[in-house]
């Protein structure tokens, strides 16, 4: 994933405030191993579920999460990575990963990244951000995981707020920072009986914000005329019929 696609997912999520929770995007029941599991059975979890992490557990608690990369953490580790995303390894290569337990190879950090399931789904975006992570273990009041989630499910959630797969069109639009802009959108809007079902405000470095609007109809080319008649920069749109 693109780290600027994903920074805008997350600018939109904060600003927007969606009101979805990581209970309504997390997988329930993940895969899981232990840290007295051996990097190879835990290999063989990802490669079968195609998973790249996977959380590890200790009496049903959370003590962090082992991924493809762990594997090159140590020296003699460095191929495995390497031969772990080509799906394929040697029997000597696989006897070798028998011997080294999850334990050996987790990130070395203090306490697990974790999440609970009624948190937001921006404040999970925003902790996966600043902790430079692809997922998070959910866990209820009692420290016990009752989920993962990822940064695909974020990116899910993104799309469907944004209903992006859906009928209508996408006017991406430069805006001043005045109060009266929605206002002459609106009435732009009402002249054509159409309406907006998503709006997105985006700061950007030295120019006007960004405005993405999902509107509901397919018939733009009026609305789009009116908007640059209003002043608007409008800058690309998307149709989805």
């Amino acid at each position: 994933m693109h780290i600027s696609y994903y920074i805008e997912t997350v600018s939109f999520l904060e600003s927007e405030g969606t009101n979805m929770r990581v209970r309504d995007r997390m997988t329930t029941n993940p895969v899981t191993v232990s840290p007295d599991s051996t990097v190879g059975e835990a290999w063989r979890l990802m490669s079968h579920f195609k998973h790249t992490h996977l959380p590890v557990l200790d009496h049903n608690q959370v003590l962090g999460m082992v991924t493809l990369k762990d594997f090159g953490i140590r020296p003699y580790f460095e191929s495995i990575a390497n031969i772990a995303a080509a799906h394929f390894m040697s029997n000597e290569q696989e006897q070798l990963l028998n011997k080294v337990k999850v334990r050996d190879v987790m990130a070395e950090h203090t306490g697990a990244v974790t999440i609970c399931p009624d948190a937001y789904i921006e404040q999970a975006a925003k902790m996966m951000l600043d902790a430079n992570i692809g997922s998070l273990p959910v866990v209820d009041e009692t420290g016990h995981l009752v989920g993962i989630i990822t940064q695909t499910d974020i990116i899910g959630a993104f799309v469907d707020l944004l209903s992006t797969n859906g009928h209508g069109a996408r006017i991406k639009l430069r805006v001043n920072d005045s109060p009266d802009v929605l206002c002459t959108i609106g009435h732009i809007l009402g002249r054509y009986n159409s309406h907006i079902e998503n709006l997105v405000t985006m700061k950007t470095n030295g120019d006007r914000p960004l405005m993405v609007l999902q509107i509901n109809t397919t018939e733009i080319k009026p609305i789009v005329s009116d908007l640059r008649e209003a002043g608007f920069e409008v800058e690309s749109t998307l149709v989805r019929s």
